[in-house]
């Protein structure tokens, strides 16, 4: 136990995947690890998600004197199956954030691409996961939180659909589109925890098919992303058959929309903090602005485009898609304003999806594979097929 916290204080403190290690580090090496099928297993935690004599911060420097009296319930499932806790993994400030670089408890690093950002929320999870830290990181997904930081370090992150694991203790940021998600190096662990957290899950079927957007629809990708995307659909079509086409979708547009969705429902979710950044409070400060028509009619376009790409994936198809349209970042310059152009579609549609990098890629680039509801397992296959494929 020794070793194993002595590799992680020393790899945090290069990295700052924890918001702050020297606290929280001591309260979760007090546990006492059960046996049972991750017994062994280093599970990280992000922020947003509460531990037993935690502080429950989800990124907010206010939060600090919140301590959590109990574990999130995905959490005490993890405890129960022998996994070590590791807690307060780096996030943005509020979940509302897409670099993880916190103003309140500092910028975490990329171990993959260094000088680079682990991409946000989930940027802590990712990273910690990526630097061998630990075996497994939950994170949360509210427009492609876990997706982003996945492709960004290079690791696996999967966003499981609407309804599949309680969201018991987790701080909201916007309930329509929040999903629970998790970080790996391989498939086979992103199955091991998913057999823990939903042990009566049943996969909905197979996936006999796939579609894909039209090339041209693609063309603000970086040249890396693009190359992987065609290889992807190469091994796809030897996997599945011939693909087809997603219908028409303004994803930009589409991204706007959850986007304000996401600033009208974080008032709820964060505007009685007091302690929030300027730019967090600005985007809050606009939600509350935000007119019941304008309101109404942004949903009323959601509700279309999740009843199409659901009517297009017909129950047994899955939709290809770039991850990310570059890699990640430099630290010093501004998240891409479409970073989450491709990701939001599966939080808008209630829909599993799953992060595969391309093996060996530096910097990492990845595609993201979309399935029908209550696939995720069929999904974690179908990534492990494909990435053996590659």
């Amino acid at each position: 136990m020794n070793v194993l916290f002595d590799k992680i204080s020393k790899l945090n403190a290069k990295l700052h995947f924890c918001e702050d290690f020297e606290i929280s580090g001591p309260v979760d090496w007090e546990q006492r690890p059960v046996g049972g099928p991750l017994a062994g297993k280093v599970v990280g935690i992000k922020s947003n998600i509460s531990v037993t004599g935690q502080s429950w911060t989800a990124g907010i420097g206010g939060r600090v004197v919140k301590i959590s009296k109990t574990d999130a319930s995905v959490v005490n499932v993890l405890r129960s199956a022998g996994a070590l806790i590791l807690s307060r993994l780096a996030m943005d400030e509020g979940a509302l954030g897409a670099s993880t670089d916190n103003p309140h408890f500092g910028r975490c690093e990329n171990p993959a691409f260094s000088g680079y950002s682990a991409g946000g929320s989930s940027g802590g999870s990712a990273a910690a996961v990526a630097a061998g830290a630990v075996d497994v990181a939950l994170g949360t997904d509210t427009m492609g939180s876990v997706r982003i930081p996945a492709a960004y370090c290079g690791v696996y992150g999967l966003k499981v659909g609407s309804g599949m694991l309680s969201m018991e203790g987790v701080a909201p940021l916007a309930p329509s589109l929040d999903a629970m998600g998790f970080f790996a190096k391989t498939p086979e662990l992103l199955s091991d925890v998913l057999a823990v957290l939903s042990p009566a899950y049943e996969p909905a079927g197979n996936v006999v098919g796939w579609i894909a957007p039209e090339r041209k629809n693609l063309a603000e990708c970086d040249s890396d992303v693009l190359t992987f995307f065609d290889d992807s659909c190469a091994v796809l079509t030897d996997l599945l058959g011939q693909r087809g086409t997603l219908p028409e979708i303004n994803f930009s547009a589409l991204r706007r929309d959850a986007f304000l969705l996401t600033e009208v429902e974080a008032v709820a979710s964060l505007g009685a903090d007091r302690d929030l950044s300027p730019n967090l409070g600005k985007l809050i400060d606009y939600g509350r602005r935000v007119s019941p028509q304008k309101l109404n009619a942004t949903q009323g376009r959601l509700r279309i485009v999740k009843n199409t790409l659901r009517e297009a994936l017909n129950f047994d198809r899955v939709l290809l898609l770039p991850s990310v349209a570059a890699p990640a970042f430099e630290h010093e310059s501004q998240p891409p304003v479409g970073q989450a152009d491709f990701t939001v579609l599966a939080n808008i549609a209630d829909l599993p999806a799953i992060s595969v990098p391309k093996p060996g890629a530096f910097p990492p680039v990845a595609v993201q594979i979309i399935g029908p509801a209550g696939m995720e397992q069929a999904l974690i296959e179908l990534a492990a097929r494909f990435s053996a494929a590659l």
